[in-house]
Protein backbone atom coordinates (compact mmCIF):
# COMPACT_ATOMS: atom_id res chain seq x y z
CA UNK A 1 0.00 0.00 0.00
CA UNK A 2 1.46 3.37 -1.04
CA UNK A 3 1.78 6.67 0.83
CA UNK A 4 -1.30 8.58 2.03
CA UNK A 5 -3.33 5.41 2.49
CA UNK A 6 -4.56 6.60 5.89
CA UNK A 7 -3.53 10.28 6.15
CA UNK A 8 -2.57 13.04 3.73
CA UNK A 9 -1.18 16.23 5.25
CA UNK A 10 -0.39 17.73 1.84
CA UNK A 11 -4.09 17.69 0.99
CA UNK A 12 -5.78 18.22 4.34
CA UNK A 13 -3.67 20.99 5.88
CA UNK A 14 -4.23 23.62 3.15
CA UNK A 15 -7.92 22.74 2.98
CA UNK A 16 -8.43 23.20 6.70
CA UNK A 17 -6.12 26.20 7.22
CA UNK A 18 -8.23 28.42 4.97
CA UNK A 19 -11.26 27.76 7.15
CA UNK A 20 -9.37 28.38 10.37
CA UNK A 21 -8.15 31.71 9.00
CA UNK A 22 -11.76 32.81 8.48
CA UNK A 23 -12.51 32.05 12.13
CA UNK A 24 -9.30 33.76 13.25
CA UNK A 25 -10.06 36.88 11.23
CA UNK A 26 -13.49 37.03 12.88
CA UNK A 27 -11.77 37.02 16.30
CA UNK A 28 -13.47 33.76 17.24
CA UNK A 29 -10.29 31.94 18.22
CA UNK A 30 -7.92 32.48 21.12
CA UNK A 31 -10.44 34.32 23.31
CA UNK A 32 -8.92 34.91 26.76
CA UNK A 33 -11.40 34.65 29.62
CA UNK A 34 -11.79 34.70 33.37
CA UNK A 35 -14.53 33.20 35.50
CA UNK A 36 -17.26 35.59 36.60
CA UNK A 37 -18.37 33.64 39.65
CA UNK A 38 -19.62 30.71 37.56
CA UNK A 39 -18.50 28.87 34.45
CA UNK A 40 -21.94 29.64 33.03
CA UNK A 41 -20.89 33.25 32.67
CA UNK A 42 -17.37 33.92 31.38
CA UNK A 43 -15.79 37.34 30.96
CA UNK A 44 -13.42 38.21 28.10
CA UNK A 45 -10.21 39.58 29.60
CA UNK A 46 -9.52 42.10 26.82
CA UNK A 47 -13.00 43.65 26.48
CA UNK A 48 -15.02 42.67 29.54
CA UNK A 49 -17.64 41.07 27.28
CA UNK A 50 -19.63 38.43 29.19
CA UNK A 51 -21.03 35.32 27.58
CA UNK A 52 -22.40 31.81 28.14
CA UNK A 53 -20.04 29.08 27.01
CA UNK A 54 -21.85 26.52 24.85
CA UNK A 55 -18.64 24.94 23.63
CA UNK A 56 -17.62 23.21 26.86
CA UNK A 57 -17.43 19.42 27.05
CA UNK A 58 -18.03 19.61 30.80
CA UNK A 59 -21.57 18.43 30.13
CA UNK A 60 -22.60 18.36 33.79
CA UNK A 61 -20.48 21.25 35.05
CA UNK A 62 -18.58 18.98 37.44
CA UNK A 63 -15.27 20.67 36.63
CA UNK A 64 -16.32 23.47 39.00
CA UNK A 65 -18.06 21.30 41.60
CA UNK A 66 -16.69 21.99 45.12
CA UNK A 67 -16.17 18.27 45.88
CA UNK A 68 -14.11 17.81 42.71
CA UNK A 69 -11.92 20.84 43.41
CA UNK A 70 -11.52 19.88 47.06
CA UNK A 71 -10.51 16.37 46.04
CA UNK A 72 -7.52 17.77 44.14
CA UNK A 73 -6.52 20.01 47.06
CA UNK A 74 -6.82 17.18 49.60
CA UNK A 75 -4.72 14.83 47.45
CA UNK A 76 -1.91 17.36 47.09
CA UNK A 77 -1.90 18.10 50.80
CA UNK A 78 -1.97 14.44 51.89
CA UNK A 79 0.71 13.27 49.45
CA UNK A 80 2.91 16.39 49.50
CA UNK A 81 4.07 15.81 45.92
CA UNK A 82 2.64 16.78 42.54
CA UNK A 83 3.49 13.34 41.14
CA UNK A 84 6.17 10.67 40.97
CA UNK A 85 7.00 11.44 37.32
CA UNK A 86 7.70 7.86 36.38
CA UNK A 87 6.01 4.82 34.91
CA UNK A 88 3.09 3.62 37.03
CA UNK A 89 3.99 -0.05 36.71
CA UNK A 90 7.30 0.50 38.52
CA UNK A 91 6.34 2.69 41.47
CA UNK A 92 2.96 4.26 42.11
CA UNK A 93 1.14 6.26 44.74
CA UNK A 94 -1.21 4.26 46.92
CA UNK A 95 -3.82 6.88 46.04
CA UNK A 96 -3.71 5.61 42.45
CA UNK A 97 -4.63 2.12 43.62
CA UNK A 98 -7.55 3.60 45.54
CA UNK A 99 -8.73 5.40 42.39
CA UNK A 100 -8.67 2.17 40.36
CA UNK A 101 -10.62 0.28 43.01
CA UNK A 102 -13.28 3.00 43.21
CA UNK A 103 -13.57 3.30 39.41
CA UNK A 104 -13.94 -0.47 39.07
CA UNK A 105 -16.70 -0.45 41.67
CA UNK A 106 -18.45 2.50 40.00
CA UNK A 107 -18.36 1.14 36.44
CA UNK A 108 -18.58 -2.59 37.11
CA UNK A 109 -15.27 -4.08 35.97
CA UNK A 110 -11.51 -3.51 35.65
CA UNK A 111 -10.61 0.09 34.81
CA UNK A 112 -7.21 1.29 33.63
CA UNK A 113 -6.64 5.05 34.14
CA UNK A 114 -4.08 7.04 32.16
CA UNK A 115 -2.87 10.57 31.64
CA UNK A 116 -5.19 10.97 28.62
CA UNK A 117 -7.63 8.85 26.64
CA UNK A 118 -5.40 9.50 23.60
CA UNK A 119 -2.46 7.83 25.37
CA UNK A 120 -4.65 4.80 25.99
CA UNK A 121 -5.64 4.69 22.32
CA UNK A 122 -2.03 4.98 21.17
CA UNK A 123 -1.05 2.14 23.50
CA UNK A 124 -3.96 -0.21 22.84
CA UNK A 125 -4.91 -0.02 19.15
CA UNK A 126 -1.58 -1.36 17.76
CA UNK A 127 -1.70 -4.24 20.26
CA UNK A 128 -5.30 -4.97 19.36
CA UNK A 129 -4.44 -4.99 15.66
CA UNK A 130 -1.51 -7.36 16.12
CA UNK A 131 -3.74 -9.78 18.02
CA UNK A 132 -2.17 -9.46 21.45
CA UNK A 133 -5.48 -8.87 23.19
CA UNK A 134 -6.99 -11.95 21.57
CA UNK A 135 -5.22 -15.04 20.19
CA UNK A 136 -1.97 -13.43 18.92
CA UNK A 137 -3.22 -13.55 15.33
CA UNK A 138 -3.75 -10.12 13.67
CA UNK A 139 -7.26 -8.72 13.44
CA UNK A 140 -8.57 -6.77 10.46
CA UNK A 141 -9.16 -3.30 11.88
CA UNK A 142 -12.23 -1.48 10.58
CA UNK A 143 -12.34 2.23 11.45
CA UNK A 144 -15.64 4.06 11.18
CA UNK A 145 -15.30 7.05 8.85
CA UNK A 146 -16.22 9.41 11.70
CA UNK A 147 -14.03 7.76 14.35
CA UNK A 148 -12.43 10.50 16.41
CA UNK A 149 -9.07 11.88 15.25
CA UNK A 150 -7.39 10.45 18.36
CA UNK A 151 -8.12 6.99 16.93
CA UNK A 152 -7.74 7.79 13.22
CA UNK A 153 -4.35 9.30 14.04
CA UNK A 154 -3.04 5.83 14.92
CA UNK A 155 -4.15 4.18 11.66
CA UNK A 156 -0.69 4.22 9.98
CA UNK A 157 0.85 2.53 13.03
CA UNK A 158 -1.89 -0.09 13.16
CA UNK A 159 -1.49 -0.62 9.40
CA UNK A 160 2.09 -1.73 10.07
CA UNK A 161 0.62 -4.63 12.06
CA UNK A 162 -2.45 -5.64 10.06
CA UNK A 163 -4.97 -4.71 7.39
CA UNK A 164 -6.81 -1.44 8.10
CA UNK A 165 -10.14 -0.71 6.41
CA UNK A 166 -12.27 2.44 6.50
CA UNK A 167 -16.01 1.94 6.88
CA UNK A 168 -18.75 4.34 5.80
CA UNK A 169 -20.30 5.89 8.90
CA UNK A 170 -22.48 3.45 10.84
CA UNK A 171 -22.68 1.12 7.84
CA UNK A 172 -23.47 -2.21 9.46
CA UNK A 173 -23.87 -3.97 6.10
CA UNK A 174 -20.29 -3.05 5.17
CA UNK A 175 -19.09 -4.25 8.55
CA UNK A 176 -20.91 -7.56 8.28
CA UNK A 177 -19.44 -8.15 4.82
CA UNK A 178 -15.96 -7.72 6.35
CA UNK A 179 -16.85 -10.13 9.15
CA UNK A 180 -17.96 -12.72 6.60
CA UNK A 181 -14.72 -12.34 4.64
CA UNK A 182 -12.23 -12.36 7.52
CA UNK A 183 -12.23 -14.59 10.64
CA UNK A 184 -10.87 -11.92 13.02
CA UNK A 185 -12.26 -8.38 12.88
CA UNK A 186 -12.26 -5.38 15.22
CA UNK A 187 -14.43 -2.29 14.79
CA UNK A 188 -13.14 1.10 15.97
CA UNK A 189 -15.76 3.79 16.54
CA UNK A 190 -17.22 6.36 18.92
CA UNK A 191 -20.17 5.65 21.19
CA UNK A 192 -21.43 9.22 20.97
CA UNK A 193 -19.74 11.19 18.19
CA UNK A 194 -18.14 14.60 18.70
CA UNK A 195 -20.12 15.97 15.74
CA UNK A 196 -23.38 14.47 16.97
CA UNK A 197 -25.08 11.12 16.69
CA UNK A 198 -24.24 7.71 18.10
CA UNK A 199 -23.16 4.27 17.02
CA UNK A 200 -25.62 1.45 16.35
CA UNK A 201 -24.92 -0.51 19.50
CA UNK A 202 -27.71 -3.06 19.01
CA UNK A 203 -26.38 -4.03 15.57
CA UNK A 204 -22.81 -4.19 16.88
CA UNK A 205 -23.81 -6.56 19.67
CA UNK A 206 -25.54 -8.78 17.12
CA UNK A 207 -22.39 -8.87 14.96
CA UNK A 208 -20.29 -9.62 18.01
CA UNK A 209 -22.49 -12.57 18.97
CA UNK A 210 -22.57 -13.86 15.38
CA UNK A 211 -18.95 -13.37 14.31
CA UNK A 212 -16.93 -12.67 17.45
CA UNK A 213 -16.42 -9.03 16.41
CA UNK A 214 -14.13 -7.12 18.77
CA UNK A 215 -15.57 -3.71 19.73
CA UNK A 216 -13.24 -0.81 20.49
CA UNK A 217 -15.43 2.16 21.37
CA UNK A 218 -14.46 5.64 22.50
CA UNK A 219 -17.36 6.90 24.62
CA UNK A 220 -15.72 10.06 25.92
CA UNK A 221 -18.66 12.29 25.01
CA UNK A 222 -21.21 10.36 27.08
CA UNK A 223 -19.30 9.33 30.20
CA UNK A 224 -21.18 10.59 33.29
CA UNK A 225 -24.11 11.97 31.29
CA UNK A 226 -25.92 8.61 31.13
CA UNK A 227 -26.29 5.61 33.41
CA UNK A 228 -27.18 5.35 37.09
CA UNK A 229 -23.51 5.60 38.01
CA UNK A 230 -22.51 7.73 35.01
CA UNK A 231 -21.24 4.72 33.04
CA UNK A 232 -21.95 6.43 29.71
CA UNK A 233 -24.06 5.55 26.69
CA UNK A 234 -22.33 2.24 25.85
CA UNK A 235 -21.56 0.75 29.26
CA UNK A 236 -25.01 1.57 30.67
CA UNK A 237 -26.57 -0.48 27.87
CA UNK A 238 -24.39 -3.56 28.35
CA UNK A 239 -25.50 -6.09 31.00
CA UNK A 240 -21.82 -6.86 31.53
CA UNK A 241 -18.45 -6.40 29.87
CA UNK A 242 -16.76 -9.21 27.95
CA UNK A 243 -13.23 -9.86 26.75
CA UNK A 244 -14.13 -8.71 23.22
CA UNK A 245 -15.30 -5.24 24.24
CA UNK A 246 -13.14 -2.32 25.28
CA UNK A 247 -14.45 1.18 26.11
CA UNK A 248 -12.21 4.22 26.20
CA UNK A 249 -13.34 7.50 27.76
CA UNK A 250 -11.93 10.86 28.71
CA UNK A 251 -12.35 11.90 32.32
CA UNK A 252 -11.71 15.52 31.31
CA UNK A 253 -15.23 16.05 29.92
CA UNK A 254 -18.46 15.44 31.84
CA UNK A 255 -16.59 13.50 34.53
CA UNK A 256 -15.05 16.83 35.54
CA UNK A 257 -11.45 15.77 36.22
CA UNK A 258 -8.57 15.11 33.83
CA UNK A 259 -7.09 12.01 32.21
CA UNK A 260 -8.64 8.98 30.55
CA UNK A 261 -9.86 5.50 31.41
CA UNK A 262 -10.20 2.14 29.70
CA UNK A 263 -13.12 -0.03 30.84
CA UNK A 264 -11.98 -3.59 30.28
CA UNK A 265 -13.78 -6.90 30.10
CA UNK A 266 -10.77 -8.90 31.23
CA UNK A 267 -8.31 -8.57 34.09
CA UNK A 268 -5.77 -10.20 31.76
CA UNK A 269 -6.08 -7.20 29.46
CA UNK A 270 -5.40 -4.89 32.41
CA UNK A 271 -2.26 -6.79 33.42
CA UNK A 272 -0.92 -6.63 29.87
CA UNK A 273 -1.87 -3.05 28.92
CA UNK A 274 -0.68 -1.64 32.24
CA UNK A 275 2.89 -1.63 30.92
CA UNK A 276 2.32 -1.31 27.16
CA UNK A 277 3.58 1.52 24.92
CA UNK A 278 2.68 4.98 26.26
CA UNK A 279 1.40 3.34 29.45
CA UNK A 280 5.00 2.46 30.27
CA UNK A 281 6.35 5.97 29.79
CA UNK A 282 7.06 8.45 32.59
CA UNK A 283 3.69 10.18 32.33
CA UNK A 284 1.57 8.99 35.22
CA UNK A 285 -1.50 10.87 36.42
CA UNK A 286 -0.55 13.85 38.55
CA UNK A 287 -1.57 13.80 42.20
CA UNK A 288 -4.12 16.57 41.77
CA UNK A 289 -5.74 14.67 38.88
CA UNK A 290 -6.08 11.56 41.03
CA UNK A 291 -7.68 13.69 43.73
CA UNK A 292 -10.16 15.44 41.45
CA UNK A 293 -11.16 12.06 40.02
CA UNK A 294 -11.80 10.75 43.53
CA UNK A 295 -13.82 13.91 44.19
CA UNK A 296 -15.84 13.30 41.04
CA UNK A 297 -16.55 9.72 42.11
CA UNK A 298 -17.95 11.15 45.35
CA UNK A 299 -20.37 13.27 43.30
CA UNK A 300 -21.24 10.29 41.09
CA UNK A 301 -22.31 8.37 44.19
CA UNK A 302 -24.55 11.19 45.39
CA UNK A 303 -28.05 12.35 44.30
CA UNK A 304 -26.35 15.31 42.60
CA UNK A 305 -25.43 13.20 39.56
CA UNK A 306 -29.04 12.26 38.85
CA UNK A 307 -30.20 15.85 39.30
CA UNK A 308 -27.70 17.17 36.77
CA UNK A 309 -28.44 14.35 34.33
CA UNK A 310 -32.15 15.18 34.57
CA UNK A 311 -31.55 18.90 33.95
CA UNK A 312 -29.44 17.94 30.93
CA UNK A 313 -32.31 15.83 29.58
CA UNK A 314 -34.71 18.75 30.05
CA UNK A 315 -32.35 21.12 28.23
CA UNK A 316 -31.99 18.67 25.34
CA UNK A 317 -35.77 18.26 25.04
CA UNK A 318 -36.29 22.02 25.12
CA UNK A 319 -33.73 22.63 22.39
CA UNK A 320 -35.11 19.84 20.19
CA UNK A 321 -38.62 21.24 20.58
CA UNK A 322 -37.58 24.50 18.93
CA UNK A 323 -34.56 23.81 16.67
CA UNK A 324 -34.29 21.36 13.79
CA UNK A 325 -30.98 19.49 13.55
CA UNK A 326 -29.84 16.12 12.27
CA UNK A 327 -29.57 15.09 15.93
CA UNK A 328 -33.12 16.06 16.87
CA UNK A 329 -34.77 13.47 19.08
CA UNK A 330 -31.65 11.38 19.72
CA UNK A 331 -31.59 12.36 23.41
CA UNK A 332 -27.98 13.51 23.19
CA UNK A 333 -26.40 16.82 24.14
CA UNK A 334 -24.22 17.56 21.08
CA UNK A 335 -26.04 19.45 18.32
CA UNK A 336 -24.87 20.80 14.96
CA UNK A 337 -26.94 23.58 13.39
CA UNK A 338 -26.01 23.43 9.70
CA UNK A 339 -25.94 26.55 7.50
CA UNK A 340 -23.95 25.28 4.50
CA UNK A 341 -20.78 27.25 3.84
CA UNK A 342 -17.98 28.07 6.24
CA UNK A 343 -18.36 31.87 5.94
CA UNK A 344 -22.00 31.65 7.07
CA UNK A 345 -21.03 29.32 9.91
CA UNK A 346 -18.43 31.79 11.20
CA UNK A 347 -20.88 34.67 10.84
CA UNK A 348 -23.50 32.77 12.85
CA UNK A 349 -20.94 31.98 15.53
CA UNK A 350 -19.80 35.61 15.65
CA UNK A 351 -23.31 37.08 15.85
CA UNK A 352 -24.29 34.71 18.66
CA UNK A 353 -21.14 35.69 20.52
CA UNK A 354 -22.10 39.36 20.31
CA UNK A 355 -25.43 38.38 21.88
CA UNK A 356 -23.68 36.59 24.73
CA UNK A 357 -23.37 32.96 23.59
CA UNK A 358 -20.24 31.20 22.37
CA UNK A 359 -20.72 28.28 19.95
CA UNK A 360 -17.90 26.98 17.79
CA UNK A 361 -18.12 27.17 14.01
CA UNK A 362 -17.43 23.75 12.47
CA UNK A 363 -16.35 23.23 8.88
CA UNK A 364 -14.27 20.89 6.73
CA UNK A 365 -12.49 18.68 7.73
CA UNK A 366 -14.47 18.56 11.00
CA UNK A 367 -17.67 18.12 8.96
CA UNK A 368 -18.15 17.36 5.24
CA UNK A 369 -17.84 20.14 2.64
CA UNK A 370 -21.07 22.10 2.32
CA UNK A 371 -22.33 21.12 5.78
CA UNK A 372 -20.66 23.80 7.89
CA UNK A 373 -22.50 25.21 10.87
CA UNK A 374 -22.17 25.69 14.60
CA UNK A 375 -21.67 22.94 17.14
CA UNK A 376 -23.09 23.42 20.59
CA UNK A 377 -22.90 21.40 23.76
CA UNK A 378 -25.86 21.50 26.12
CA UNK A 379 -25.06 21.05 29.79
CA UNK A 380 -26.77 19.87 32.94
CA UNK A 381 -25.68 22.89 34.95
CA UNK A 382 -27.36 25.37 32.58
CA UNK A 383 -30.64 26.80 33.91
CA UNK A 384 -33.69 26.31 31.69
CA UNK A 385 -34.01 30.09 31.30
CA UNK A 386 -30.51 30.32 29.85
CA UNK A 387 -31.22 27.61 27.29
CA UNK A 388 -34.48 29.30 26.30
CA UNK A 389 -32.70 32.64 25.88
CA UNK A 390 -30.11 30.97 23.65
CA UNK A 391 -32.83 29.37 21.53
CA UNK A 392 -34.54 32.75 21.05
CA UNK A 393 -31.30 34.41 20.01
CA UNK A 394 -30.34 31.53 17.71
CA UNK A 395 -33.68 31.79 15.90
CA UNK A 396 -33.25 35.54 15.51
CA UNK A 397 -29.75 35.26 14.01
CA UNK A 398 -30.68 32.35 11.72
CA UNK A 399 -33.47 34.51 10.27
CA UNK A 400 -30.88 37.08 9.12
CA UNK A 401 -28.54 34.68 7.29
Amino acid sequence: MGPHAHRNNQKMVPASESAWRVAQDANMLGIRVEFNGSQNRLREVDTGHEFVNLCSCSYLGLNSHPDVIQGGIDALRSEGVTGLSMAEFRIRLGLMEELEVQLADLFGGPVLPAVTSSALTAAILPMLGSGHLTDSEPLVMVFDKFAHFSMAFVKPIVADETLVLNSPHNDMNYLEDVCRKYPRVAYVCDGVYSVGGKTNLEALRTLQEKYGLFLYIDDSHSLSTQGKNGEGYIRSRLPSMNDRTLIIASTAKAFGSTGGIAMLGSRKHYDFLYRTGPMGWSQSLRTAAIGTSLGSIKVHRSPELGKRQEQLRKNIALFDEHIQTAQRGDGLHIKVVEVGEQDKAVKLSRELYKRGFYCSAVFFPIVPVGRAGIRLMLRGDLPTETVQSFIDNLKAVLATL
